[in-house]
């Protein structure tokens, strides 16, 4: 039997829940006996595409309120938005698709919704599309294509969302967030221990509130902190320099890794920003979440997943922190959160997915089937 062939749009450089989605989707569906393709979107858009892609993370954090202005602007004008990603990348879309021949395409990112919907309809190819929206609480606009063959979604609330834009419900599929097949998912409550081990990941788009968010939480007693910068160099560089001066004493301190999930597993709180992916990792590694910032436009509401969970709380004031994070450990909410992972709803969801296609693609009905 010939091995079906799926194509996964992704993107680089914007955003780490896009590869690491990218990546737990393709090793789950080669695992099931299908090909996988990986195209990235600053491939389809060229040399533009590529100094867009470079550029994303410097830009966001040194200008995140410019940042702001323009999604706010995708958001009310995303059928331009939209015009704008066809006409830079239809042409090389056209020829990955082509040239793969796929028998599914899925898009892992907002820009590439109705653009591959496009290409598809004007080439008369018959090929299914779907869609996994990467956002757990509030996504862009541009992600809904009213088009495309399937939604999966993460929450119950974005689905209200998607039908409220104007998709059929019967496309729409509740899911959860497709988290990082390397995860460590613990079968008993994290115990607390004595340090307490708490891992800051990348805590905050500006660099002087990430320096003071680790100096608070390096003061408070009986822990152990760990700092992973990731791609924030001048973090990395300003707390570097903070330590061989001898003013941040006692801290693990790293840049980029590639194993954070290990880091994960041997602590019981996660400190960091609102983005999907970490937040998710969090709840499904068996550790309580702190959100500690956000960039100000798509991630800004992601935090209630934490906190209408009942995981960990939210405080992206560096002047509270220490206060706040004390209550919590000394108050018992701690454990009470590490126990609540156990049971956290919509923090896998690639499994579901999975499974999804294997019936669409062996029954065109059988989506009728498995959606919510």
């Amino acid at each position: 039997m010939k091995k079906r062939k799926v194509m996964i749009i992704t993107a680089d450089h914007v955003g780490t829940e896009h590869q690491a989605t990218a990546n737990t989707l393709a090793e789950q569906l080669q695992s099931r006996g299908y090909l996988t393709r990986q195209v990235k979107i600053s491939t389809l858009l060229g040399k533009l595409g590529r100094k867009m892609a470079a550029g994303y993370v410097p830009f966001t954090r040194r200008h995140p309120w410019l940042g702001k202005m323009l999604f706010g602007f995708t958001q009310t004008a995303t059928r331009f938005t939209h015009w704008v990603v066809y006409c830079l990348a239809h042409k090389a879309l056209l020829t990955e698709i082509k040239f793969y021949k796929p028998d599914l395409i899925i898009s892992l990112h907002g820009n590439f919704t109705k653009v591959v919907s496009k290409v598809l309809r004007q080439a008369d190819l018959k090929i299914p599309f779907m869609i996994d929206v990467l956002d757990l609480v509030n996504p862009p606009q541009v992600w809904y294509d009213p088009d495309a063959t399937l939604t999966w979604v993460p929450t119950d609330a974005v689905k209200e969302q998607g039908e409220w834009a104007g998709l059929d419900a019967k496309r729409l599929a509740v899911v959860g967030f497709p988290a990082d097949g390397r995860i460590v998912v613990p079968t008993a409550p994290k115990t607390v221990a004595s340090p307490l081990p708490i891992l800051m990941v990348d805590p905050a788009i500006s660099v002087g509130n990430g320096v003071d968010m680790v100096r608070e939480v390096a003061e408070i007693p009986d822990t152990q902190l760990t700092v992973i910068c990731g791609q924030n160099e001048r973090l990395y560089k300003k707390l570097l320099a903070l330590q061989q001066n001898g003013a941040l004493s006692g801290v693990m301190l790293y840049g980029a890794v590639d194993n954070w999930q290990d880091f994960l597993a041997n602590s019981q709180i996660l400190m960091t920003q609102s983005r999907p992916q970490y937040l998710v990792a969090g709840s499904r590694s068996g550790t309580a979440v702190v959100v500690t910032g956000h960039l100000p436009w798509g991630e800004a509401e992601n935090y209630q997943y934490v906190t209408q969970n009942g995981f960990g709380f939210n405080c992206e004031n560096p002047a509270q922190i220490k206060e706040q994070l004390t209550e919590f450990i000394n108050s018992h909410q701690l454990e009470q959160c590490l126990a609540r992972t156990l049971f956290a709803d919509n923090n896998d969801s690639i499994k579901l997915i999975a499974d999804q296609i294997d019936q669409y693609l062996g029954n065109t009905d059988a989506t009728k089937k498995v959606v919510k």
